[in-house]
């Protein structure tokens, strides 16, 4: 079965357009895959630039290739989903920029890495003098949470090419990028749930800083492995976790403040994600599977879901799932393709 992604979309800029409309032209290139930006191109150049974009289920991954330009972030609002809460992973290709998000001030070039929130990103500006190539991907927040991890993002992150986790991310990226077209929907739900999980990694060694006689780490993955077998029978109750861990109530509360988190938000990343995998996986319907994880209804799910993820679980079941080429909303056959970002149906 074909995977269900979109073709990489080429978007040409032509330099031969007046420079206040190949400003409007990037403008709007960059909200549509990455954020609203504000452009400045030097007068005097006619340097072009080629966009092209692929989505892996819930993440959306862009190549950029830049002339020289100063942006200025004039909103925190990624893809015009003031919902959707989104982490943005920034890879450098080619060239030289200075990025400037979440009070983080850096230079960017090949091989360099950075992360950051929706929330930083808002307040952040880019230049390049000579023009860049990179590569950005956007994967929600829940996404990066539910990587047995509870992470969050409270501050950009600029990691140079010489990190480990930094040169294994770069080159499985490319890679990723390269074989999308031809990947089985197996290998690609694989290729995605990796690339969170080298994120969600990064992130955690970059972002958590405890002793080494602290017990608190290893109580936090213990606690979110119980979070994840628990929510299989039922709610997960604060009291139930400490008397199973033999620990107070308010070390869980310290365990869970590690990461900026708290155990409300951990036992909603889980469940979101188990929600996820029955939308691509089974044909249950979506009252079903609320049910199966503990939401009041279908309605609260849906609340829940929008809530992270921008759109409905309907939506993201309709787009997403590949079920052996059944529908799981009718369950009519139809014929595996590919979905473009303009929403028609190539054949395989």
């Amino acid at each position: 079965m074909t995977v269900a992604v979109s073709h990489a979309i080429d978007q040409a800029v032509d330099p031969l357009h007046q420079v206040g409309d190949r400003e409007g032209l990037w403008e709007q290139t960059m909200r549509e895959r990455f954020c609203a930006v504000g452009i400045r191109l030097p007068r005097d150049d006619r340097g072009a630039g080629k966009v092209a974009s692929a989505d892996l289920a819930d993440l959306l991954l862009t190549n950029w290739d830049c002339p020289p330009m100063e942006g200025y972030l004039t909103t925190n609002t990624l893809r015009e989903e003031p919902e959707r809460d989104v982490v943005v992973v920034i890879a450098g290709h080619g060239g030289e920029e200075i990025l400037s998000y979440g009070g983080t001030k850096s230079a960017f070039g090949p091989g360099a890495l950075v992360i950051t929130s929706s929330e930083s990103a808002g307040r952040g500006s880019f230049a390049t003098q000579q023009g860049v190539r990179k590569r950005t991907l956007l994967l929600p927040r829940a996404a990066l949470m539910a990587a047995e991890s509870g992470l969050k993002v409270h501050r950009s992150l600029a990691l140079g090419p010489d990190r480990p986790l930094v040169s294994i991310f770069n080159a499985f990226l490319d890679q990723v990028w390269k074989e999308l077209p031809e990947m089985t929907a197996t290998e690609a739900e694989a290729a995605r749930t990796a690339l969170v999980a080298l994120v969600a990694g990064i992130v955690r060694s970059e972002g958590v800083c405890v002793s080494d006689q602290s017990a608190l780490p290893a109580l936090r993955a213990q606690l979110e492995r119980s979070i994840e077998e628990r929510l299989k029978h039922g709610p997960v109750r604060l009291e139930d976790l400490a008397a199973a861990h033999r620990v107070s109530t308010r070390t869980i509360h310290r365990a869970f403040a590690l990461t900026g988190d708290n155990m409300k938000s951990a036992v909603r990343a889980q469940r979101l994600a188990a929600v996820r995998q029955d939308l691509l996986n089974t044909n249950l319907t979506i009252g079903r599977i609320a049910h199966r994880w503990n939401y009041y209804d279908a309605s609260h799910l849906g609340k829940e879901f929008r809530e992270v993820f921008g759109i409905s679980a309907r939506e993201y079941r309709q787009m997403y799932a590949r079920d052996a080429g059944v529908d799981p909303i009718d369950d009519r056959p139809h014929r595996a393709g590919i979905v473009r970002r303009d929403g028609g149906v190539e054949a395989s």
